[in-house]
């Protein structure tokens, strides 16, 4: 059987076109930063302007809960927003929580201690927060959202992409903490156990800090996550195509078995968390610096041609 975003109760169709009807209805102030990748939106009444970002775990917090893995979920709350902010060229320095319930409970006190570890360790600080006790509005699940911000410290050159130039894939941990919607339905109706698998299914989404490091070598970033590697390719290249080949995983493979290629690669980041354009003359001062690989490159038209490589 193949298994659908869709059918798994998420349409992104549905979601891109709300989101679409969000720009429409906003009137966006001129102490905003036209961004158009949309990882962040750019506050210019600071010198240098500041980014801030909002995003969550997802659904993959329930198996996060079933498996008391704490670590690993919080390490998804941050790279989620981490992440993005790097993007657009802002180093991520103050973080902010919101943590849904019906009633508190110890699991919520492990997952931020180790929220506060994760933060550390990155030396970004956590400010505020909010805890909210909704009985009936919260049941059986809770929810946790961070918001992140920092400042921009280069401006990424999107516009001077072009032909010949190299996509670049920085490899990720796992599935992250996008198409969990999916992949919890998988294991419902093929019954089957993560610890079963022979990779760890629930790893934390990769936090890509080293990134700090190349912001000026690059001409793009791209975050994978919702919409998979396709939408990433999409914000990446700010419509230029490209000719990519993606690397064989064990769980990429794994996927493949109850989801249609197609499927995937708008679903998970296939192997990819974070994706680059880099100049071939400023490939060897990336490659000294983080570690990554060709995966592609620039074309003359638009679209994409994307290879599994098994």
């Amino acid at each position: 059987m193949s298994y659908t975003y869709k059918d798994a109760g998420v349409d992104v169709e549905k979601g891109e076109r709300f989101a679409e009807l969000i720009k429409n209805l906003v009137i966006r102030p001129q102490w905003i930063q036209r961004e158009e990748t949309g990882y962040a939106t750019i506050l210019k009444f600071t010198n240098p302007p500041i980014a801030v970002t909002v995003d969550g775990i997802g659904t993959k917090l329930t198996l996060h809960r079933k498996f008391g893995t704490w670590y690993e979920a919080a390490e998804d709350l941050v790279a989620m927003n981490y992440n993005d902010l790097l993007c657009v060229g802002a180093k991520p320095m103050v973080f902010l929580d919101y943590l849904g319930m019906e009633s508190l409970g110890k699991e919520h006190e492990e997952f931020v201690k180790a929220l506060v570890e994760t933060l550390n360790r990155l030396d970004v600080a956590l400010v505020a927060g909010e805890t909210a006790e909704m009985p009936g509005i919260y049941s059986n699940e809770w929810d946790a959202v961070g918001f992140c911000l920092g400042p921009v410290v280069r401006r990424i050159p999107a516009e001077t992409i072009k032909e010949g130039d190299l996509v670049v894939g920085v490899e990720a941990s796992g599935f992250h903490s996008n198409g969990w919607s999916l992949i919890r339905k998988i294991l419902e109706e093929e019954r089957i156990d993560p610890s079963s698998l022979e990779f760890q299914l629930l790893a934390g989404t990769k936090i890509y800090h080293e990134v700090l490091d190349i912001l000026e070598f690059v001409k793009s970033l791209a975050h994978v996550t919702g919409g998979g590697i396709k939408r990433a390719l999409r914000r990446l290249l700010s419509g230029k195509g490209a000719r990519v080949i993606l690397k064989s995983r064990d769980y990429t493979d794994w996927i493949l078995k109850y989801v249609k290629f197609e499927e995937a690669v708008s679903t998970f980041n296939m192997g990819y968390g974070m994706l680059m354009v880099v100049d071939e003359r400023k490939l060897e001062h990336v490659k000294n610096r983080i570690f990554c690989e060709v995966i592609g490159e620039v074309i003359g038209t638009t679209g994409f041609e994307i290879i599994y490589d098994r």
